[in-house]
């Protein structure tokens, strides 16, 4: 098996765990970053079911990055993994409507041709 193939899960699982941070600290709401502030809001946070689960999915993706760097190159794994880039602005227009301008989607598109580059200089 390609450990490259490892990627796949490390990427999706850390990606759809920023994908729930984001929709729980969407339901939280917006904080003042101050030691008051956060004492208020802490709470809130650690014991929000979607920061939890997205905590778990991106602890895993954690486990299966950690397996892709014991295999692979550092230089070749990392910008592999910028494909994360794409993954999260797909989740984020689809499960969180969120508006993907045309801008955004040459500057991704920019970052997947520099992954394949990396990737054919292995082969």
């Amino acid at each position: 098996m390609n450990p490259l193939l490892l990627l796949i899960p490390a990427i999706l699982l850390s990606t759809t765990g920023e994908l729930l941070f984001k929709i729980g600290m969407n339901r939280i709401g917006s904080f003042e970053f101050s030691t008051r502030a956060i004492r208020q809001v802490l709470p809130r946070i650690l014991f929000n079911p979607l920061i939890i689960l997205g905590f778990f999915g991106f602890g895993l993706g954690a486990v299966f990055w950690l397996a892709v760097l014991s295999r692979v190159p550092l230089s070749l794994a990392y910008p592999i993994l910028a494909l994360s880039y794409f993954v999260v602005v797909v989740e984020a227009r689809l499960f969180l409507r969120e508006r993907v301008t045309w801008k955004r989607m040459l500057g991704v598109a920019i970052i997947v041709v520099g992954v394949v580059v990396v990737g054919v200089s292995e082969a």
